[in-house]
Formats: C-alpha cells, sequence, structure tokens
C-alpha cells in the first residue's frame, strides 16, 4: 500500500514555486460522485476511500495539490470524515492539501474551524468566504504556515447577483475583495485568491500587484472555463503562481479497465495543455 507519511508544515507558496521549477500547475478536485463510478468500483464496502486513494497513486508525481470538497465527504457523515483521516497522511509531504470549505462566520466559530482543518486534519489550505469581513477570516490568518485562499470571484452562474455588484466607489465587490486581499497579505503572508476560470473578461483584474498572493482557478473542464484565455493572460504577464482545478474531467472521463491508468492519463493530458499553454 502506497503510504508517505506527512510530516511538518511548509509554506503552500514556496511548495507552489518548487513545482513550478517542474512545471506543474495541476490541482485535481476530490469531489466524490459515486452515481459516476463503475460499480466494480462502488460495488467495495469503503469504496470512496478505495477511489481516493488510487487517484492519489496514480497521480501524485504529476499533480500540485489535491483540493477536498468538504460538502462531499461531510455528506457521508462520520464515514467521511474517517476517510479524511485515513488518506490525508498518505498524501505526500511536497502535495499541497486544500480544504475546500468555504469557511466564513463569527470569530469563535472560525477559531473552531480553523481548529479542525489546521490541527486536527492538518489540511495546508483553505478556501473561504470574505463576506462576514475581516474578523471572520482572521483565525485562520493566525495558522502562519498555512495558505488561506478567498473566494474573490466564483466560476458559478449566480456570481454575478453579489460579486459583480457595483459599489458606491464605483469597483465591483469582487474588486473590492480583492484590494482586501492585497491589504490583508501584506501583513499576514499567507492569504490566496480564488478566481473562477469562468471569468475571463475579468481576469484583467489579476495584474502584478497580485504576483506574490497564490491563485486558485477552478472551473476548468465541466464548468466551462476558458483555458487557453486564462493561461494566455497569465503568460503574458509572467503570473507564475497558480493552480488550476479540475474534477469531473479527471476523475470521471473514459474510467474503462483499470481506473488508475484511466484517471493518470486525464491528468496528465491536462497537465501537458496547462504547460504547452503557459511554457512554450
Amino acid at each position: 500500500m502506497f503510504v508517505i507519511k506527512f510530516s511538518g508544515n511548509v509554506k503552500v507558496k514556496r511548495l507552489i514555486e518548487i513545482n513550478n521549477e517542474k512545471k506543474t500547475h495541476l490541482c485535481i478536485g476530490l469531489d466524490i460522485y459515486p452515481e459516476l463510478l463503475p460499480s466494480y468500483i462502488t460495488f467495495k464496502k469503503d469504496f470512496v476511500e478505495y477511489f481516493i486513494e488510487g487517484v492519489i497513486e496514480a497521480t501524485y508525481e504529476i499533480v500540485d495539490a489535491y483540493k477536498f470538497n468538504m460538502a462531499f465527504f461531510e455528506s457521508l457523515g462520520s464515514y467521511g470524515l474517517k476517510v479524511l483521516e485515513n488518506v490525508l497522511p498518505k498524501i505526500p509531504k511536497q502535495i499541497i492539501k486544500i480544504c475546500d470549505a468555504k469557511r466564513g462566520d463569527i470569530g469563535s466559530s472560525s477559531r473552531m474551524y480553523a481548529k479542525g482543518i489546521y490541527e486536527h486534519f492538518r489540511f495546508d489550505a483553505v478556501t473561504l468566504n470574505p463576506l462576514l469581513g475581516y474578523d471572520s477570516l482572521e483565525p485562520f490568518f493566525r495558522y502562519i504556515n498555512k495558505t488561506n485562499y478567498i473566494l474573490t470571484l466564483t466560476s458559478n452562474p449566480g456570481a454575478k447577483e453579489f460579486q459583480k455588484l457595483k459599489l458606491s466607489n464605483g469597483k465591483a465587490l469582487f474588486q473590492e475583495i480583492l484590494d482586501k486581499v492585497k491589504t490583508w497579505n501584506s501583513k499576514h503572508k499567507n492569504l490566496g485568491i480564488v478566481f473562477g476560470a469562468t471569468q475571463k473578461s475579468e481576469f484583467k483584474f489579476l495584474d502584478k500587484n497580485y504576483f506574490d498572493i497564490p491563485l486558485l482557478i477552478p472551473g476548468v473542464g465541466h464548468q466551462g472555463g476558458d483555458l487557453n484565455s486564462i493561461i494566455s493572460h497569465l503568460k503574458k504577464i509572467g503570473f507564475k503562481n497558480f493552480l488550476i482545478n479540475s474534477s469531473r474531467d479527471v476523475l470521471y472521463l473514459n474510467l474503462n479497465g483499470d481506473f488508475r491508468k484511466c484517471i493518470y492519463n486525464n491528468a496528465n493530458q491536462l497537465k501537458q495543455q496547462i504547460n504547452e499553454l503557459f511554457y512554450s
């Protein structure tokens, strides 16, 4: 059984820099849809854990990060949380483990969320909702060797309902969030930005002022994000500190035969596409 124990905390920014040297910007989103899995996987008693371990075994050499969508694990109750406890320590220490929880609550609650995510599960990073303001996020910022990805402009259609609303200063709400992230990061040095791949027109707002802030880009593949135009923009301005996340197009396409080999092929194809666009 593939097991590499996790030891110590390393700044996610540095991990990305290390992996940039091997031209890896790929993050695999672990969103578990049992109905999309072949029956030879789902008939197993612990098929979720079996599947995730298979994904990691197949892809850990070609990815930067795994993003665990907490909704899918929490929906499984105590079993889902046990899967996390069993799987996370087996991920190689150079791979970034992102908790996609989109947390954001009053300070006392956020302290407990942060403790659970960073101390119990020992994730390297988390996604956070900033709409409750700085005091709801600051408990996460205290963990100096972690990275806190702030939802800035998301990939879902409903993002326009609030995130693109114009404020009295003439800016859209997502631009105000960008400004806040820049300000907060100047103090804490451990923030990141979530910016959806479906928002290609707004990528122009990610300029050289944000080079020191890690960028997480979901929405490629099933959600229809335009990878070509996004990578073209990042390449043009020299923005190297980014992760491209894909879930369904990596995990569930063409699962014929050995699912590990199929998932490796899907992931490697996307990795090569990213590299050709960014490094050629």
